[in-house]
């Protein structure tokens, strides 16, 4: 009889041991996908027009937060090909719409700086993998016959 009490006693304690155990995971994995939903990457590669080299290799990577009160922030290399490489970071705002395309997201990076320091992106709304390039007027560059795109790569 001792041995059978010593047996569920045993079986108790384990089962509660692993339950415990198994709540402390799930409490941590939710805490990490939360961390996870506030903070986002996007990131777009490609190559630019360069008047007097080959081509400028671009990486913008923009990174999202819905919590961090210093707001959405952006890297940006701009390799010069057989030349020089120059990076940037700085804050980055959104406004909706563009053109026709009411739900067209128009990325502004350095928002906060006066205007000649702005640079200004598009995606639309049936194509958000593809970010257009725009001039310091808000403007596609569609009549240059070049590509201004660049393509989501993460």
């Amino acid at each position: 009889m001792i041995a059978i009490i010593g047996i569920a006693l045993f079986t108790v304690l384990f089962l509660s041991a692993c339950s415990g155990g198994k709540e402390k995971q799930q409490a941590q994995e939710s805490k990490s996908s939360a961390l996870n939903d506030s903070v986002w990457v996007t990131a777009y590669q490609g190559t630019l027009p360069c008047a007097d080299c080959p081509g400028i290799k671009t990486t913008l990577r923009l990174i999202w937060t819905k919590t961090d009160k210093k707001g959405n922030t952006y890297e940006l290399k701009e390799e010069y090909i057989d030349r020089n490489t120059f990076t940037s970071s700085g804050n980055f705002n959104v406004e909706r719409g563009f053109g026709q395309d009411n739900d067209a997201t128009v990325i502004i990076l350095n928002f906060d700086k006066p205007k000649n320091e702005q640079r200004y992106y598009v995606y639309f709304s049936n194509n958000t993998k593809v970010l257009h390039v725009l001039n310091p007027q808000k403007e596609m560059n569609e009549n240059s016959g070049l590509n201004y795109q660049l393509e989501e790569i993460e």
